[in-house]
């Protein structure tokens, strides 16, 4: 039975709250990757490709600890047999992904995989970057990615066995005028992090990889003008960009045992608008 649990990482007494779930949209019904019983981790699930991973996860079956800042309400269940945990959380604070990674063990008792989303955008250039929102960047999208996996990788070590999924960003291969030269470094960071934690943890069979989506139709990249948005589509192969499912059906095939012999992989997802 389909169900979700609403938990707020500073209240730890708060009430279980189990709700039968809806029917799912079919543009993510088509994955079906034997997920039944698996629990994952999914961050910035509010929205995006973090909510569209968590439909699909929810879809096949998969046990769910969605988290994110903001609210979570726009979370649905569908037809798999998962649980939905729903958790608010700045993963930029360790206390507060500590938390988070404790109530998604005290509930379903190990944690499978991650899948890493949340991260902001900053569009500053070099004359207008400041130390202060320097900081602030690298503080969500590369300190944040560093403590969720510091702090699911002894419970995955424990288990012999994990999957994580950072993202990664054209940006960080190609350099960009739009995302600034914070956002660009930070995603740098996080494919640094992708290949040393894939060395590191091998041994223990968790596998580390990284989708590198191209510019997708998300709230992150909902100011941007028209003109911008059909210049890049110009500019890609298949004529236009990605939507947030396109990217999720990746993130959730690294995540699975279809990819169990694939870590310290950057997978492009970008319609051919670069690739090695």
């Amino acid at each position: 039975m389909a169900g979700t649990i609403s938990l707020r990482p500073s209240d730890a007494n708060q009430s279980v709250r189990r709700t039968q779930g809806t029917h799912m949209s079919m543009q993510v019904q088509h994955v079906n990757m034997n997920l039944s019983g698996k629990t994952f981790l999914v961050t910035g699930a509010a929205s995006g490709i973090g909510l569209a991973t968590t439909r699909i996860l929810l879809s096949a079956g998969a046990n769910v600890a969605a988290c994110d800042r903001d609210a979570l309400d726009s979370i649905e269940l569908g037809d798999g047999d998962g649980t939905l945990l729903r958790l608010r959380a700045d993963i930029s604070r360790k206390a507060d992904i500590d938390a988070s990674v404790e109530f998604c063990l005290q509930t379903f008792d190990k944690i499978d995989g991650l899948l890493h989303f949340a991260a902001i955008l900053d569009t500053h250039q070099l004359d207008e970057l400041t130390p202060e929102i320097w900081d602030t960047v690298m503080n969500v999208n590369l300190r944040g990615t560093f403590l969720l996996v510091q702090s699911v990788a002894p419970i995955m070590r424990k288990q012999l066995a994990g999957r994580i999924v950072l993202t990664a960003s054209d940006s960080a291969r190609m350099g960009s005028l739009v995302s600034g030269p914070a956002y660009a470094a930070s995603k740098g960071g996080v494919i640094a992090l992708t290949k040393t934690f894939a060395l590191g943890l091998g041994k223990f069979n968790i596998t580390c990889n990284a989708v590198c989506p191209g510019l997708t139709m998300t709230g992150m990249s909902s100011g941007w003008s028209s003109d911008l948005i059909q210049g890049v589509s110009n500019r890609t192969p298949l004529g236009r960009l990605a939507q947030p499912e396109e990217i999720a059906s990746v993130a959730v095939f690294l995540a699975s045992d279809s990819a169990s012999f694939m870590t310290g992989e950057v997978v492009e997802v970008n319609g051919g608008i670069h690739f090695d």
